[in-house]
């Protein structure tokens, strides 16, 4: 496709991107500390603790493809805000539903308090991302309830697959499709249709913005075997714990049938034993590198996207190498 000019210089328009996302993500955690600033202390103080970290890629990526396409700040900082709050709620029930202990370096809410506050503080949180987005389009409020419906069945079949002892690919993609990378595929898309009314841009945002995603969720499976939790800021080894089917262990089934489950069954009493020798066999295996190289296709996918789309600017790739360096 070709943008005219004006179009051009609107793509070419996410300048000092370093600058711009210090900026933007300020802005982003100044609105979250006060989005519940009264309540009661067993619900207040749970929120307020976990809205305290992130990376805050989600609602960044929104108010910088505003930005990229003309808009006006102001326009995207609420429903940038209910992003954020809607992926946060997702993440609290999440970390019950793996039992996970450590969220952005700190407690979980429900390791810190207990389940029942944890998921009302979830549920709270949820209905602060609705609230945020009163004086938004019907449009956009459509697009964010199919967004919440897409992480849900993302979800439920993350909790499906771990009863299954084999899944696809193609499985495995449907699942982080709904669950990952539809909602980054939405921030890209709410950003543009923020500013401009021309179906090809924003589409094409979205596709971006859906690649990014995805390759965002095979690094987070990645880095859950590679890193440690002191750099993560999160618990680690859950998904070994759990069986949980990422791009990884499906590779290493496909080409080493029954080795996983062999694995499982020799360290079934033992977590810390269980995930050791699974790195090794992984490392082994040269499986850690092939996963790094899909990352590196899916990355490629990216650039190739841009090129097509005339998208061409520096800032924009700025953005992709930060993700790609992502260490946590």
């Amino acid at each position: 496709m070709k943008f005219c000019l004006r179009e051009k210089n609107i793509i070419l328009g996410l300048i000092d991107l370093n600058k711009t996302i210090i900026k933007y993500k300020n802005i982003i955690n100044k609105e979250l500390s006060s989005v519940y600033p009264v309540g009661p202390e067993l619900l207040k103080n749970p929120i307020n603790h976990i809205l305290n970290g992130g990376k805050r890629v989600r609602p960044l990526l929104c108010m910088l493809v505003n930005n990229a396409c003309g808009g006006k700040l102001e326009k995207s900082v609420k429903p940038a805000l209910s992003i954020e709050l809607l992926h946060i709620f997702s993440l609290v029930h999440d970390d019950i539903m793996d039992n996970d202990s450590l969220r952005h370096g700190i407690p979980t809410i429900h390791q810190k308090w207990n389940n029942s506050i944890a998921i009302l503080s979830g549920d709270a949180i949820l209905a602060l991302a609705f609230r945020e987005l009163n004086s938004s389009t019907n449009l956009i409020k459509q697009k964010f309830n199919s967004a919440l419906i897409a992480v849900c069945e993302g979800q439920a079949l993350d909790i499906e697959y771990q009863n299954i002892d084999k899944i696809s690919l193609k499985q495995y993609f449907d699942m982080i499709n709904l669950k990952t990378a539809y909602m980054l595929g939405l921030s890209a898309e709410i950003g543009a249709l923020l500013a401009i009314d021309d179906h090809e841009i924003v589409e094409n945002f979205r596709k971006i913005g859906f690649l990014i995603g995805k390759v965002f969720q095979i690094q987070d499976d990645l880095l859950e075997i590679t890193s440690d939790s002191s750099i993560m800021g999160k618990s680690l080894s859950s998904d070994i714990i759990l069986n949980k089917k990422t791009y990884l262990m499906i590779k290493a089934e496909e080409k080493f049938p029954g080795m996983l489950d062999n694995i499982y069954k020799k360290n079934n009493k033992n977590q810390i034993l269980l995930k050791k020798e699974i790195v090794s066999f992984l490392k082994e295996n040269n499986l850690i590198l092939e996963t790094k190289d899909y990352i590196s296709k899916i990355f490629k996918e990216i650039d190739d996207l841009l090129i097509s789309s005339e998208i061409k600017n520096e800032n924009i790739l700025d953005l992709i190498n930060f993700i790609k360096q992502r260490k946590s």
